[in-house]
């Protein structure tokens, strides 16, 4: 097998991270990597959007490689390295085709318990509140500030990083919310565990 040393990245290379975004909750998933010429290498998750995440490993990743992550139950989903720098590496999930195995099939695609969701809306501060309907798409809520049709609300699930959607509907205190980009499969399966 092939060292996974052979992708890895010089730190004397000066690859910042993007501008740091929403403080994220921790999650320390542990995990593992498979690279395009097979090899593999353990890594810890550390935060998790909708749309990549943060890990530390102790293989140094080039910026722009692409391999397979898997961690929990999920199956492997499509990574890139965005940044590496201290042992740390930024992910985004892309959506190239995989060479190996794909994705294993979702365990659900909408989430129907109550659960817990904080909800902002914009120049307002944010407050808890409870979900109803759960989906990569978006979620009904029930809101403590009733929001116009068509404003822009940021909703915020334990461990993920805000996503920003458009109100759709209102009926008294409830209402529908769009997220402006789906949640990722795989992170929508760890949040419905989660949540479930």
């Amino acid at each position: 097998m092939t060292n996974p040393q052979s992708h890895a990245h010089s730190t004397d290379r000066a690859d910042e991270p993007p501008r740091p975004r929403d403080a994220r909750r921790a999650v320390a998933l542990s995990g593992h990597g498979l690279l395009p010429d097979r090899s593999t290498f353990q890594m810890t998750v550390l935060d998790l959007s909708y749309d990549g995440c943060r890990i530390t490993s102790e293989v140094a990743l080039l910026p722009g490689v692409k391999f397979l992550l898997s961690f929990g139950t999920l199956g492997a989903l499509d990574a890139e390295v965005r940044w590496y720098r201290d042992g740390e590496a930024g992910l985004f999930f892309g959506d190239y085709v995989a060479t190996t195995n794909p994705h294993k099939p979702r365990a659900t695609d909408r989430v129907k318990k109550v659960a817990h969701v904080v909800l902002r809306r914009e120049g307002r501060n944010p407050y808890s509140t409870r979900v109803f309907d759960l989906s990569p798409s978006g979620c009904k809520v029930e809101y403590v500030e009733v929001p116009r049709v068509g404003e822009r609300i940021w909703s915020k699930f334990d461990g993920l990083e805000s996503i920003e959607g458009e109100v759709m509907w209102v009926n008294q205190h409830h209402g529908g919310i769009r997220f402006i980009r789906p949640i990722h499969p795989a992170v929508f399966d760890l949040l419905s565990q989660r949540l479930g």
